[in-house]
């Protein structure tokens, strides 16, 4: 919640030394903060695409706030591998680590790339709708099933593609 000077309140910051993560024997994520246990909370990143790993919002199911947690990594180690896996299962996107073939037909684009996740095939229409720039020539790809991919480092790949890519 901002202020009025434009500053969040102090009682939404949470000291990472006082929150738990865990799952619920039925796979849930589940936040001890201090003495209070809350079940299916619900994780949100402020930045998702240009500071995923900072800032993090909390929720309880009904949308009321818990809190914010702005370094995740001073976490305890146990809780911190159970949010970032929650993270994983709620941002899931895979980066492209190769183009290996690439071309375009009427307008669509047709891409076999390797992934972190493994090989995948994009189709991609509307370039310009479905390529978006980030910082640090970093780029977020969104194929026609929706899906997203990031593209880092894009000005390393042959120029041919980047110029399909409209990068």
């Amino acid at each position: 919640m901002i202020g009025e000077r434009g500053t969040a309140h102090q009682e939404h910051w949470l000291d990472p030394a006082r929150v738990r993560f865990y799952r619920s024997a039925r796979g849930n994520l589940v936040m001890r903060l201090g003495e209070a246990e809350h079940q299916g909370v619900e994780v949100r990143r402020a930045f998702p695409l240009e500071a995923a790993d900072g800032l993090i919002g909390f929720f309880l199911a009904d949308g009321s706030e818990l809190g914010l947690i702005a370094d995740p990594g001073r976490l305890d180690p146990t809780s911190r591998q159970v949010l970032i896996e929650e993270l994983d299962k709620i941002y899931f996107r895979p980066v492209i680590t190769h183009i290996r073939t690439i071309g375009e037909e009427f307008g669509v684009v047709d891409i076999e790339v390797d992934t972190t996740y493994g090989p995948r095939h994009l189709e991609i229409r509307g370039i310009r709708d479905s390529i978006r720039m980030l910082s640090g020539r970093r780029a977020l790809v969104v194929d026609v099933d929706g899906n997203r991919y990031e593209l880092r480092d894009w000005h390393l790949f042959p120029k041919l593609t980047r110029e399909i890519l409209g990068l």
